[in-house]
């Protein structure tokens, strides 16, 4: 019974973070391709919570999903939103085993590794280094972004909500 309710939660978490992301695309935006990144306090709360392999899969379904619903699976956008969100991960789980950052500084470190990945396929796409020049803004809104993620992951973390659903009935 443990693995089944384990499971349907990382579907639950699963489906959150697709509708995180779906709707904050909806969002008004300052900067063309700046998103708030709420999906990633899902997967900062699975990095903490389960397993780091449920992590990565969590990551990366919703990044297929997410665009096979917006339509833009194997697309440049496709491409860009894959490639940021492998690096974040990567960058997150080697943080947040290491403890030498809070929670806070794991979700800022991984917002800016999010768009250093999504500026790399960019040029690669693109063939220029001109994108690059965005790269400052982008971090600049990325460290903002990261605090709030990582603000509502340490509250999320601090309530232990995982438990209560997870607790045996």
């Amino acid at each position: 019974m443990k693995s089944i309710k384990r499971l349907a939660f990382l579907s639950m978490m699963l489906a959150l973070a697709i509708v995180l992301n779906i709707v904050e695309s909806f969002l008004p935006v300052f900067i063309p391709g700046v998103k708030l990144g709420l999906a990633n306090i899902i997967i900062l709360i699975l990095l903490y919570e389960f397993s780091s392999v449920e992590a990565f899969w969590v990551d990366v379904l919703r990044i297929v999903l997410v665009g096979l619903i917006r339509g833009t699976f194997l697309s440049p956008t496709f491409f860009m939103s894959l490639s940021g969100g492998i690096l974040s991960y990567l960058v997150m789980l080697i943080f947040s085993k290491i403890n030498c950052f809070s929670v806070i500084g794991v979700s800022v470190l991984g917002a800016i590794s999010h768009s250093i990945g999504q500026i790399a396929v960019a040029i690669w796409l693109l063939g220029t280094s001109a994108v690059i020049y965005y790269l400052p803004w982008i971090a600049l809104l990325s460290v903002l972004t990261g605090i709030l993620s990582g603000i509502i992951t340490r509250l999320y973390l601090k309530r232990n909500i995982t438990g209560l659903f997870l607790k045996k009935q």
